[in-house]
């Protein structure tokens, strides 16, 4: 379908073409480098998903305004949400690549209940101690 001629009979701007993504063998890339291709690919997906659908929805809300039609607004409705969607796995795609590339910590081992084993006399002794110490 060619969309010059499309753009005539609607008397719109024609869509601008999109560049095809280059495809490279992640199997020749190293992990950290497979990583940041995937994630600099889904990130331009993303905002160019966002994009696409800025302009949709305003078309889509011209459209519904003209018309008045309550499919019209649901259409919107809907256009609205995934837009929001989109949004959110970009920020999560932000939040999941961090949490891949910041190096794991050993937790620190805290006792928070000790227990002593002995008699009282030689508890009081221990405790006389510590304070002498201090």
């Amino acid at each position: 379908m060619n969309t010059d001629k499309l753009s005539e009979v609607f008397d719109v701007q024609p869509i601008s073409k999109m560049e095809p993504v280059a495809h490279v063998s992640l199997e020749k890339l190293e992990s950290n480098e497979a990583l940041e291709h995937d994630y600099d690919a889904t990130r331009r997906n993303l905002h160019n998903l966002l994009a696409q659908g800025e302009d949709a929805l305003y078309h889509a809300l011209e459209v519904a305004k003209n018309s008045e039609h309550p499919r019209a607004f649901e259409v919107v409705g809907g256009l609205m949400k995934n837009l929001s969607d989109i949004n959110t796995q970009l920020l999560d795609l932000h939040r999941k690549k961090q949490i891949v590339e910041t190096p794991r910590q050993q937790p620190n081992n805290v006792t928070n209940n000790a227990i002593f084993v002995g008699s009282t006399n030689e508890l009081s002794k221990m405790l006389e101690n510590l304070r002498k110490e201090k």
